[in-house]
């Protein structure tokens, strides 16, 4: 099989677009379109079913994407491999961490790291904790931090730090801001969530179901950002690291919310590849990550 053609193959079906994808490849969009049929021709297959502009991916076309993407991991791994041996005097180093940690937690170990490497090109993906995962199992980043648990047998998950989470309502709300849980006066509330594949959004349904609130109204949005200002608008109610309200806290657009649970928090992860060589840089980087709590000027010394 021809590994050109292939490449070009996943990338159109990443793309969801032979343009796209001649850009993403530096080529034309007729020599991306033959590459795609010329693969075809070989496996004597439909890998795309084609609707005039757009395309859909047909069932052996899927298959050969899911083998593709582990072909292409490897790769990356053999070649990450070859690049464990550099020094720290030159490289890249791609973090991919959860929201709430790629916002807040990560700043200060990135300037400590660029004041110890500062040839070492830095870059962070910031996504859900779901994605976080899937980016490591294609080895497309060195060092994964993630805001919760990830079942995944491939995946060695470390725990990190612990992190306050809260209930936080509007500043002017109708129920009073108590520690003993109303259920009456929360279940019917409508509650802001992240999206499925969120740390948050694991942490706040295991709340709720603690605090014996079934099936509640809910809204979903897209960051622990987003859920603060729509609480602070006064749409609901919503569960985010402290961190995350710190501001609207101090600001009083906000309050805290006590549902009669006790303390909530909630456990970060690091994530390794078990059998997948770490490069200088990423070891580097997890060593500043395992230093004690403000001794790499930490989130926790600078929050304080």
């Amino acid at each position: 099989m021809n590994l050109h053609l292939l490449r070009i193959f996943v990338t159109v079906v990443e793309a969801n677009s032979f343009s796209r994808a001649a850009e993403q490849l530096g080529i034309s969009q007729p020599a991306t379109s033959k590459a795609v049929k010329e693969l075809e021709t070989q496996l004597d297959t439909v890998l795309l079913d084609r609707r005039g502009r757009s395309f859909r991916t047909s069932e052996p076309g899927q298959t050969l994407y899911a083998h593709a993407r582990a072909i292409f991991a490897l790769e990356r791994e053999a070649d990450e491999a070859m690049r464990s041996f550099y020094t720290l005097e030159r490289g890249r180093l791609v973090i991919g961490a959860s929201t709430t940690i790629a916002t807040y937690w990560l700043p200060s170990f990135l300037k400590a790291f660029h004041l110890l490497h500062p040839r070492i090109e830095l870059c962070v993906v910031g996504a859900n904790t779901q994605r976080i995962t899937e980016l490591l199992l294609d080895c497309q980043v060195d060092v994964a931090l993630v805001e919760g648990a990830v079942a995944d047998p491939r995946v060695d998950s470390r725990p990190w730090r612990t992190e306050e989470m809260i209930v936080i309502a509007p500043r002017e709300d109708e129920i009073p801001d108590d520690t003993g849980h109303r259920a009456g006066s929360t279940a019917e509330r409508l509650w802001i969530l992240r999206e499925r594949g969120s740390g948050s959004r694991d942490a706040t349904e295991r709340l709720l179901e603690k605090a014996g609130i079934h099936a509640p109204q809910t809204m979903e949005v897209f960051s622990n950002e987003a859920i603060v200002q729509a609480v602070a608008a006064g749409i609901g109610l919503g569960v985010v690291p402290r961190i995350c309200a710190r501001d609207q806290l101090a600001l009083g657009r906000v309050r805290k919310f006590g549902v009669g649970t006790g303390p909530i928090t909630r456990q970060l992860y690091r994530m390794r590849l078990p059998h997948r060589p770490v490069s200088q840089s990423a070891l580097a980087f997890e060593s500043l990550l395992a230093a004690p709590s403000g001794s790499a000027g930490s989130a926790d010394s600078a929050h304080s």
